[in-house]
Order: C-alpha cells, then structure tokens, then sequence
C-alpha cells in the first residue's frame, strides 16, 4: 500500500494489528511514493522503515493466542517424536541458546531490500528444517576434510581434489539422501534421519542491526571508472535479527537400527556452535551454545577429534593402559612421545594425561628418570 493510506487500508491496517506479521510483513506494506516504492514508515520516512517493522512485531508478539500457539507447535512436534520413536527410531533433541544475533532470510524479496523468514501461521522468525539439513550436512562435510582418512573420501577421477559425495564411507547418501556408488551401479538413496523445522522456546525478540557498506558507488560503477576510496558516501542498510539470547529447540530423527546417530549428533553440535546458521556467519552472527548437550555426546565427539591425529592417537592409547600398567609409560609412551610429537606443548598435554590416569603410587613406580622428565614437562601445561 502506498503513503498516504486510503480510508479502506487504513481500517484493514487497524484490523490486521491482531493478524499475523508474516502476513502484514510480506503482503501489507507501507510505500512511500508510486514512483521509488520504497518501504516506509507511517509518515512516509524510507529511513525508517526497519524500525517500523520492529515496533508493529513487538506490538503482536504479546498475544496470548500466538503464545499458545507457539506452545501447541512444540507440543505437536513433541508428539511426533514419540510416535516416531515407537517407530524404531531415536530422537536427538537440543536446547540452544543464541550466543550472537541471527538471520534468517536475508536474501528473501522484500521492498526494502533486505527480507526475513517467518512461520506462515504463526508468524515468528523459525529455521526451516531444509536449512537445518543443509548446515548439518556442511558440518560434516568439514568433518570429513579434517580427516586424517580423507584419501579415502575423495574422487579419484578428479585427481583427489575432491569428496566424493555418493562413497558410502562419508555416511553423506544414508543420511542426507542421494546418490550413492554400490559395486556394480549407482543408486540414488532416500536420506534416513528426519529433521524437524526448529522453533524458538517463547516468543522472541526481534532487533534492529545495521551493515554500513561503503564503496556502493565502486561497485555500483559498471564503466569501472569510480575507485575504492574513503571519500565515497556509505550507505546504511538496516535490517531484522532474531535477539542474542533467544533459545530455539531443534529436534531430528535416527533410525535405532543405524549407525549414524553419533556422526549426526556431532555434526549437529559443530553446526550450531561452530558454523553457524542463517546468513553473516562468517562475521560471527548464527552462533548457538546447546544447553543439553550430553557428555557422553561429548566425549564421542572429542574422541573422533582426538584420533585425527598423533596427539589424539596417543590419548586414546593411554587411554587404555591400566594403573598396574606403569611401567609401560616409559616403554611405550614416553618413547613415542619423543619421535611422535613435535611441539611441547603436545609432549605436555600426555604428562598431564598421564599424571591425571595414574594414581600416586602407580606414578612413583616409574623410575626417577622418566619422572623427572614427566615432571618438567608437567610445567608446560
């Protein structure tokens, strides 16, 4: 609609205050002139429109029907997990809570430039499980380049460069879906874990940020004849994030009778806390700490990580030996930790591990020569 309101969206505007804001957000909005079509405020200000947007979400966010909503939405999901899980499947639930600000949607149509994603019914900022598959899928994929296996997960008819997307040994088409080599074809596969839409825990809050781009002119200049330089005007693009401190639940499905259900569940947490989710992550937006994350998912995880390399592959190997194994510290370890390990600080990290393994008395049976050398080192940490 344009500025100044006709009479007839004047009253549909008044009504549509306890409407949804998807609705008001995407199909009602305030242009200022049939000529620029800008998005605007009330008074016609296209400097203000982001603002606008702001405080009509914060005047529909306290609406008791939208909270139960809300509350109906995690309630359904709840549900159809357990019906799933009934199933022969296992559930892998996570409360996270934003650490940095998120967006979702940036890149959506919208008149002013910059758009957002919203819950078609309920009208709140959501991560779709499409985007959720698609940064776990990511955080696995980078899983798989840290690898010290990684020859085994790359296409040797493009010289090694590449993962190789449809080798059944990066878990990529049992998963996620696609094509997948067998021995004598290709097949396509259908993706085994379910992954649900992630709502927010309540109603959240919405926040005005800024990008403050300042070369358009540079990169707007098609004849290449305006340098980058600090003389030229920046221009302030404002847009809408979902508050840090918002709380989201994310939930998939395993198959029980899988494999897969520690690969996802770490992928899932170095997506959310590492990689991010939305847009602007490399500058730190999207960034989650899970509340509920479970040692046990923990320690799976530091062990796939520590394996990756000599450092890790000694841990696990200390790992094993046995207090009344003492005496294969200095044998063993000790001597491979002089050809194995390069820095001190690694050499450190394996006296701390051992000093933290080995009860007292067992520490004292090593000859005072290794332990002297243990206990130098003991210094680094």
């Amino acid at each position: 609609m344009f500025y100044p309101y006709s009479t007839q969206l004047q009253t549909a505007a008044t009504s549509f205050g306890k409407g949804n804001f998807s609705l008001w957000f995407n199909k009602l909005v305030p242009l200022n002139n049939e000529l620029n079509c800008k998005a605007c405020n009330k008074q016609g200000n296209d400097k203000e429109a982001v603002q606008y947007y702001e405080s009509f979400y914060n005047g529909l966010k306290n609406n008791i029907a939208l909270r139960n909503l809300l509350d109906s939405k995690q309630k359904s999901q709840q549900q159809f997990c357990k019906t799933c899980e009934k199933a022969g499947y296992k559930i892998i639930k996570y409360q996270a809570e934003l650490k940095s600000p998120l967006i979702t949607g940036i890149g959506q149509t919208h008149p002013n430039e910059v758009g957002m994603v919203f819950d078609h019914t309920m009208g709140i900022p959501f991560i779709p499980a499409s985007s959720v598959k698609g940064i776990i899928r990511f955080a696995h994929m980078m899983e798989l380049i840290k690898s010290e296996n990684l020859q085994q997960f790359t296409d040797s008819d493009k010289d090694g460069e590449y993962i190789d997307e449809s080798n059944l040994k990066t878990l990529i088409p049992p998963i996620f879906g696609g094509d997948a080599k067998g021995e004598k074809k290709t097949k396509k596969l259908k993706g085994k874990v379910i992954f649900l839409d992630a709502y927010p825990e309540k109603i959240p809050d919405l926040h005005v940020d800024i990008m403050n781009p300042h070369y358009g002119d540079y990169y707007s200049d098609e004849n290449g004849k305006t340098p980058p330089a600090d003389y030229l005007d920046p221009t302030p693009i404002k847009f809408l994030t979902v508050k840090q401190g918002t709380k989201f639940i994310f939930r998939a499905l395993v198959p029980k009778d899988s494999d897969l259900l520690k690969t996802v569940k770490i992928a899932f947490k170095n997506a959310i806390e590492d990689e991010g989710v939305g847009a602007k992550t490399a500058v730190g937006y999207g960034r989650f700490e899970i509340q509920n994350f479970q040692k046990e998912d923990l320690a799976a995880s530091q062990q796939q990580l520590k394996v990756k390399t000599p450092l890790g592959k000694m841990l696990e190997r200390l790992n094993r030996l046995k207090n009344t194994e003492a005496g294969r510290i200095k044998g063993e370890i000790i001597n491979k930790m002089e050809k194995e390990l390069k820095t001190v600080e690694d050499k450190a990290k394996i006296a701390k591990a051992i000093k933290d393994k080995l009860d007292k008395k067992a520490f004292k049976k090593i000859d005072k020569k290794a332990d002297g050398y243990l206990s130098s080192l003991l210094v680094k940490v």
